[in-house]
C-alpha cells in the first residue's frame, strides 16, 4: 500500500514538472497574458522590438508564439505579417499548426518571430530546426525567451512544484545553449537584449511607468530581466566556384607572343653561327 502511494506520488511529480506543449497549455496561459504581470511583460517586449529590431529587412514575417498580440505585430513595417498558433484562432493568428510541422515551404520567410516558442513546447530543438528551414538564406530570426537567471527562471522550479500553474512550466534555457544551437543550423548571433527586470507580481503600475530597480538595471545593462531577445542571421556557407574561361576563336590565326619570337631568333643566330663555323673548317 505504502509502495503504491509512493509511486502515485513519483507520477504526479513527474507530470508537474513535465513540460507540455503549447497546444496543451494556451488557455491557461491566455488567462495568464492577460494579467498585470503578462500585460507588463509584453509591452517591455514590444519595446526591445521598436528600440532595435523593427526596421529588419524584408517582406514576409511569421511570429510563432503564445501571444495573440497584435501590436506586437504592427511593430514591424514588412508588407505580409502573420502569426501561426498550435490550437487557436485569436487576434492576429492567421492559421493552425504545430511548430514541428509549419505548412510552408523551405527558405520562404525573410524574418521569424519566435516569442516564447521554444521554453513552452516539448522539444526546443526541434521547433528551432522547423523554424531555421522556413528561413530563407540571409533571413533574420528574432528569439525571445524567459532568462533563467531572471525573476521568473529563479521562482520557475518552485513555483512549479507547489503550484502547477501553466506560466512555469517551461524550459529553463540558457542564453548560451541556445547561442550554440544556433551556430549549429548556420545562424550568425548579431545582438542580444534583457528586458522587464521586476518580480513576476500583478502590479499596475509597472506596465507603463518604469521602477527605480528597472532604470537601474535597464541603464546597466544587466543580465537579469525576465527575458533575453536574440538577433541571429542564417548564412548559408557555399564552395568556392571558379569562373569558366571563355575561349575565343582565332580569327586571323595564331600570333605569336613576343617572347616565342625572341627564342626563335636565338636559336636562329646559334644554328648559323654553327654552320659558318664548320664552313670555315
Amino acid at each position: 500500500m505504502a509502495f503504491t502511494l509512493l509511486k502515485n506520488a513519483a507520477q504526479s511529480l513527474r507530470e508537474r514538472l513535465q513540460v507540455k506543449d503549447l497546444e496543451n497549455t494556451a488557455p491557461a496561459l491566455r488567462h495568464w497574458l492577460q494579467s498585470d504581470f503578462g500585460r507588463y511583460l509584453q509591452v517591455r517586449e514590444r519595446r526591445v522590438i521598436e528600440e532595435h529590431f523593427s526596421q529588419l529587412p524584408g517582406y514576409r514575417l511569421m511570429r510563432l508564439g503564445l501571444t495573440s498580440d497584435p501590436e506586437t505585430l504592427d511593430c514591424f513595417n514588412h508588407i505580409h505579417r502573420f502569426s501561426i498558433h498550435p490550437n487557436e484562432l485569436e487576434g492576429a493568428h492567421s492559421a493552425l499548426s504545430t511548430f514541428v510541422e509549419l505548412p510552408l515551404m523551405s527558405e520562404t520567410i525573410d524574418v521569424l518571430l519566435l516569442q516564447h516558442a521554444l521554453e513552452f513546447s516539448r522539444s526546443p530543438k526541434a521547433v528551432l530546426a522547423e523554424a531555421s528551414r522556413v528561413v530563407m538564406p540571409g533571413g533574420h530570426i528574432l528569439l525571445c525567451a524567459f532568462n533563467p537567471y531572471g525573476p521568473m527562471g529563479m521562482a520557475k522550479f518552485s513555483m512549479q512544484l507547489c503550484f502547477g500553474h501553466a506560466q512555469y512550466s517551461f524550459h529553463n534555457l540558457r542564453l548560451g545553449r541556445v547561442i550554440d544551437w544556433l551556430s549549429l543550423l548556420n545562424f550568425h548571433v548579431m545582438a542580444v537584449e534583457h528586458g522587464a527586470y521586476n518580480v513576476p507580481l500583478n502590479y499596475p503600475h509597472w506596465i507603463d511607468h518604469d521602477s527605480r530597480w528597472e532604470k537601474v538595471c535597464q541603464k546597466a545593462r544587466l543580465p537579469m530581466g525576465n527575458f533575453y531577445m536574440i538577433h541571429a542571421i542564417k548564412r548559408v556557407p557555399r564552395g568556392i566556384i571558379n569562373p569558366a574561361k571563355s575561349w575565343r576563336a582565332a580569327v586571323t590565326g595564331y600570333r605569336v607572343t613576343q617572347g616565342l619570337k625572341h627564342s626563335a631568333e636565338r636559336k636562329e643566330s646559334s644554328h648559323s653561327l654553327t654552320r659558318h663555323t664548320a664552313n670555315e673548317n
